[in-house]
């Protein structure tokens, strides 16, 4: 009788798996609460913006904008081709007493005086918001930037995530959290080497250095944003608009060169706001590399079109300064000082960034290929090549037996441990040589998290966190997502099994692990099973948007129970599906709401938007057409019905209107027949409650009346608090 074991696949070498890098996105107020919760408000103290002018009855027409990001003050930034309500019509005049024209007029004057106070300050202190495009988040920077460059402050995600920088020497030195760095192109979740150290990153051809604030912080000195002022105001085709009352004073908007700057009206006439696209604002400079024959060149302008494309829009940078004390620039060039002298190249092999992450365990075999004996005897080797101490228990599965588990107690880096023992000899009694496989796999807190069923759930179903091609740190997020995921799925459906990983996988490459791991530990998403299908859309703004609005949901309210993208069983016995469903309580009354987001990109397509939001939460979009890989969508009984609008940076000025000028428009009556797709198909009201999301705040209707908006039939389900 022969026991003949070829091979365990502890011995198989594992494959190099390199995803490549893709894209992130942008933070979302949360719904159930009376005002956005922004991860790092600015510090200054948001201004009232001025009330926008209403559009004209006639048709609309185009205007130049450019996308613009919340700063918490007023601006109009110019750009590509947006349709816009004309408002020229109702154009206010400023406190120079004209209109566009004689405000064109003084604006070299104005932007002259106001460059020479901008030069005349030691330094600057900058509360910017920077948006990257291609559906990425903005990020949160509060700097001090000194007059000869040199650099330092704080940036924030979205969610979760934040880092300090510095410049100086046109070099970055960064020291983020591992939530910052699983955010980060090009190695997103694969790398976090970086996490909790100063680095200074290297340069590489085809990659931006910090794609997340892709501004050479340094350059945003006093003489370069004065440049900037002198630009935009002395050119002959720029734009002035009334900004209205900013900070408590009188504020012209200057448009010219994909560039806004917005300046006080009256002496001293203070810049309140910078707007560029940083690519393209010289002397500014970026924070990327890219190399051709002709030397390194900033990364590609996109130009924002109309044509609805979600993904894309300009990299733009919104920031608001005010002069730096002497102790805040000394405390910038302190900081920076410190940055550079403990500051280290990044890891570049991947071989040392996976050894420099935590525990990695290894093991070997050393059991005789060839059995002759009954029992037969076992040996492995378990060994930790991290560079991180970490407990292991090793398991192991022979033919014909129960799972052996040995406990190895806490492996040092560099250390190995041993497991032996005997088992049957299946050939006994045969008289033939039997071929088997035995399979081990270790278990650690440091990569499945504290619970063990978790690694036996994902072992019965030959999946481990290392699969999802994550850095050890965040392995036991991994572990628990990729569990949840699947766990109510039959052990052996590897159909369902690869979909989830290649979902993981997908979801990693675009930095969202993160959101996904807040979400993952709340335990309140309901229907984890739908996951790795909702996780299709959040390759495009939309559905990005909705991720982050959950996980902030799950992160803020403790008694929330969300459904993401459907699949909520109600009492008729029937699964209903909206972008997000959720319960909660607030003064001790249940919360109950079916929310359909739409994210405009265009506010041309507002209405049409809205109105198949409506459609969608009353279960009439495409009657009678295919609809698509999504299905059918429809609010559950009893539920409030929720249209939430995100207004991104391209719809222009509606961006940052507060809730009187959004009620201002939509009333309008040139918008008369829009605002009919508030209603259903039967002419009754198709909805309870109206959120509207932009720069300025989170606003929300419940009477539509006040919208003028006028349903054949008034009948409606009363909404929650």
């Amino acid at each position: 009788m022969n026991d003949h074991q070829p091979g365990s696949s502890a011995d198989e070498p594992e494959p190099q798996r390199q995803p490549p890098p893709p894209a992130i996105p942008p933070y979302q107020p949360r719904l159930d609460g009376p005002a956005p919760l922004p991860p790092a408000p600015p510090t200054v103290p948001p201004p009232p913006p001025h009330p926008p002018t209403a559009p004209p009855a006639g048709p609309v027409g185009k205007r130049r904008r450019q996308a613009a990001l919340a700063l918490g003050t007023a601006v109009i930034v110019a750009a590509g081709a947006i349709l816009w309500p004309d408002s020229s019509a109702n154009s206010g005049a400023g406190s120079d007493g004209g209109g566009g024209e004689s405000r064109a007029a003084v604006a070299p004057a104005r932007g002259t005086a106001a460059a020479r106070e901008l030069e005349a300050m030691p330094g600057l202190h900058l509360s910017a918001a920077y948006g990257p495009g291609n559906g990425k988040p903005r990020t949160l920077a509060e700097l001090t930037v000194t007059s000869d460059g040199i650099a330092s402050g704080t940036l924030r995600m979205p969610i979760t995530g934040q880092a300090a920088i510095a410049w100086s020497d046109d070099q970055l030195y960064i020291k983020g959290d591992n939530d910052f760095w699983a955010q980060q192109g090009p190695h997103y979740g694969t790398d976090l080497s970086s996490g909790g150290r100063w680095v200074a990153p290297v340069k590489r051809f085809g990659y931006h250095m910090l794609d997340s604030f892709g501004v050479n912080a340094g350059s945003l000195t006093p003489k370069a944003l004065a440049s900037i002022v002198r630009e935009v105001t002395a050119d002959p085709t720029v734009v002035a608009e009334d900004a209205g009352t900013t900070y408590g004073r009188k504020a012209t908007s200057y448009i010219a060169q994909e560039r806004t700057v917005v300046i006080a009206d009256e002496a001293p006439h203070t810049v309140f706001v910078v707007g560029i696209n940083p690519a393209d604002a010289s002397p500014v400079k970026t924070a990327a590399w890219r190399t051709t024959t002709d030397g390194p060149v900033s990364t590609v302008y996109r130009v924002p079109s109309d044509d609805g494309d979600d993904r894309f829009y300009n990299p733009y940078l919104v920031a608001k300064p005010t002069p730096a004390s002497d102790k805040e620039t000394a405390a910038a060039r302190a900081a920076a000082d410190e940055a550079k002298a403990n500051a280290k190249p990044p890891l570049t092999s991947a071989e040392k960034v996976k050894a420099s992450q935590g525990p990695v365990f290894d093991t070997t075999s050393n059991t005789p290929s060839l059995c002759s004996n009954d029992p037969c005897s076992y040996a492995f080797t378990v060994t930790n090549n991290g560079d991180q101490p970490g407990e292991a228990v090793l398991h192991l599965t022979f033919p014909g037996t129960n799972e052996r588990v040995h406990p190895l107690g806490t492996i040092a880096p560099g250390q190995s441990k041993q497991a032996s023992g005997s088992r049957p000899n299946i050939a006994k009694g045969t008289g033939r040589t039997i071929r088997h496989t035995d399979y081990s796999w270790v278990f650690s807190t440091a990569l499945y998290g504290p619970d063990p069923d978790v690694g036996r759930r994902l072992h019965a179903r030959e999946l481990e966190p290392d699969d999802v091609f994550v850095a050890t740190p965040l392995m036991p997020s991994a572990a628990n997502i990729l569990d949840q995921m699947t766990k109510g799925l039959p052990a052996d459906d590897t159909a369902a099994n690869q979909k989830a990983v290649n979902a993981l996988r997908d979801a990693n490459m675009r930095g969202q692990i993160p959101a996904l791991m807040t979400i993952a530990a709340s335990g309140r998403l309901q229907n984890f099973g739908d996951l790795a299908d909702s996780l299709d859309g959040t390759d495009a703004i939309g559905g990005v948007r909705v991720l982050e609005q959950v996980a902030h949901l799950l992160k803020t309210d403790p008694n929330a129970r969300v459904w993401f993208d459907g699949g909520y069983k109600a009492g008729d016995g029937k699964t209903y599906k909206t972008d997000y469903i959720f319960t909660s309580t607030r003064d001790g009354q249940e919360l109950k709401r079916a929310v359909q987001v739409k994210t405009i990109t265009s506010w041309q397509k507002l209405w049409k938007r809205m109105g198949d939001a409506v459609e969608q939460l009353n279960g009439e979009h495409k009657l009678g057409k295919p609809q698509g890989k999504r299905g059918p969508e429809q609010a559950p009984p009893g539920f409030e019905r929720v249209v939430q609008i995100n207004l991104e940076p391209n719809v222009g000025d509606g961006y940052y209107y507060t809730r009187a000028d959004l009620e201002r428009v939509l009333k309008h009556k040139a918008y008369a027949q829009g605002r009919k797709k508030f209603c259903k198909q039967d002419g009754s009201i198709g909805l309870e409650r109206l959120v509207i999301v932009n720069a300025t705040g989170n606003y929300e209707w419940t009477d539509f009346k006040s919208l003028d908006v006028n349903c054949p039939r008034s009948s409606s389900a009363p909404s929650s608090p």
